[in-house]
């Protein structure tokens, strides 16, 4: 069983990398426009700030990552909502809480928040391949016991 478990976190993991990679690069791909000396420091910080969420994503994905460890518990294991909280329950959260902050910004500036929103993006498409892992991890499970 941890040899599993361990196959489907070292998968995770590489999601994880190639997510962060991606993401780097669309920070690096975004477009700015050429202006004044205060729209150039603006831009500057814009991209710093992208950054510094690009490392908290990563950490982020990291520690979701390292809950798939708990699995190893039986109790968690031969749960199915339990195992399934292991998989998506910290993604989820944390999509549903970046949606949250930027809905909530856009309602009270009156303004699109393109800050929160490759965050958000990159969240949901994470949760979707743990999602998906999750149900391969289940199915293996089921498999295992039949056997």
């Amino acid at each position: 069983m941890k040899r599993i478990i361990f196959k489907f976190w070292l998968t995770n993991i590489l999601i994880s990398i190639a997510l962060f990679v991606i993401y780097r690069i669309v920070i690096a791909e975004t477009n700015h426009n050429d202006g004044n000396f205060f729209e150039m420091v603006l831009q500057i910080l814009d991209i710093s700030l992208n950054l510094v969420y690009s490392f908290v994503y990563l950490i982020g994905m990291v520690i979701c990552s390292c809950a798939l460890f708990l699995n190893l518990i039986d109790k968690i294991r031969n749960n199915i909502y339990l195992s399934l909280l292991t998989f998506v329950g910290i993604p989820l959260f944390c999509a549903i809480f970046i949606t949250i902050n930027m809905l909530s910004d856009s309602i009270l500036y009156n303004e699109t928040v393109t800050l929160f929103r490759n965050l958000v993006i990159f969240s949901i498409i994470y949760l979707f391949f743990s999602t998906f892992e999750f149900l391969l991890f289940r199915k293996r499970i089921k498999n295992l016991r039949s056997e």
